[in-house]
């Protein structure tokens, strides 16, 4: 009988690529308002501009391909009710800017997308509430036109995915929003939206991003909706990295299913570090040819790294 036969193929991978990804960890408290409030007085904006200002600046020599924000941008949210909150969002929005075109020479800017977090909702920790500022500053309207931005789940962008490529790999990166518990109603259609879209786009290697996931240690432990979320993706085999924030401290942990690793890594500095959070972020670097992920701990704001072995490490990663 007749016979349709497709085929697909990609750019072959240098050995030599390298190219980076950025986790922005908790960033609420260099935007709340009054400034300073819960950081013994040491967090300010200027600490999240200069993050983002250095991506900016080591965009082309670090090969800087995508930047995800782990929730929390701001501390507030829509909170109080009937309040003027925008001053919080504000700060934010000029922040990452600094990654935006026209401040960076690349037609829409470097690629990025900002987790929802239990403080940027209303009432705070609620899934099923509101998020208008944030949508109002980081809605749909923001990204529409970009090249890089894949769409959103329901009616707002709280869930959104992106597609992008690096080191002649193709990747989808989905971020969900908080959620409490893996038992709230409304997170099993984000996670069957997350999961068609990681089977639709089977040939992309699939990151996963949301706020609460994961405890500290080494390994840690699923907390909240974690373990959930990993059961529902882990049989697909395209999903190899999952990112989160919201426990103070670092945590990471490595799960195979099927043959397939999936590592999750989470990290968040508002606590137990100066200015709430003295600016630091993760440096996630791909190293194509030898199927390896280094990750590093670095604040451009203060221009120290943190060296300890949560802080600083690596993992294999099927990519190629």
């Amino acid at each position: 009988d007749n016979l349709t036969v497709r085929y697909f193929g990609r750019k072959k991978t240098s050995l030599n690529t390298r190219f980076t990804i950025i986790g922005l960890p908790d960033t609420q408290f260099y935007t709340e308002e009054v400034q300073g409030t819960n950081s013994a007085g040491g967090g300010h904006n200027g600490i999240f501009k200069s993050q983002t200002q250095w991506i900016a600046n080591h965009r082309v020599d670090s090969s800087i391909a995508f930047v995800v924000q782990l929730g929390d941008c701001v501390q507030n949210g829509d909170n109080p009710p009937g309040s003027d909150n925008r001053i919080e969002w504000k700060r934010a929005d000029t922040a990452m800017k600094n990654i935006e075109s026209p401040n960076v020479p690349v037609a829409d800017g470097i690629p990025y997308g900002i987790c929802v977090g239990n403080h940027d909702q209303w009432p705070i920790a609620n899934p099923d509430g509101n998020s208008t500022y944030y949508n109002e500053y980081f809605g749909q309207s923001r990204f529409n036109g970009r090249a890089y931005y894949g769409g959103h789940y329901g009616a707002n962008n709280d869930n959104h995915y992106e597609l992008l490529s690096a080191g002649g790999i193709d990747f989808i990166h989905i971020s969900i929003e908080y959620y409490p518990n893996g038992t709230t109603a409304s997170l099993q259609p984000v996670l069957d939206w997350a999961d068609g879209l990681l089977k639709t786009f089977y040939y992309r290697k699939g990151i996963f991003s949301t706020h609460n996931m994961l405890t500290t240690g080494n390994p840690a432990n699923f907390q909240g909706p974690g373990l959930k979320i990993y059961n529902d993706l882990k049989d697909n085999p395209n999903l190899f990295l999952m990112l989160a924030g919201h426990v103070s401290g670092e945590g990471r942990r490595t799960d195979v299913y099927n043959g397939n690793t999936v590592h999750t890594v989470m990290s968040d500095y508002q606590s137990g570090y100066s200015n709430g959070g003295n600016g630091f972020l993760r440096i996630m670097q791909f190293l194509p040819g030898q199927n390896l992920l280094k990750i590093k701990t670095y604040s451009p704001y203060s221009g120290i790294s943190l060296t300890g072995p949560g802080s600083d490490f690596s993992l294999p990663v099927n990519i190629v």
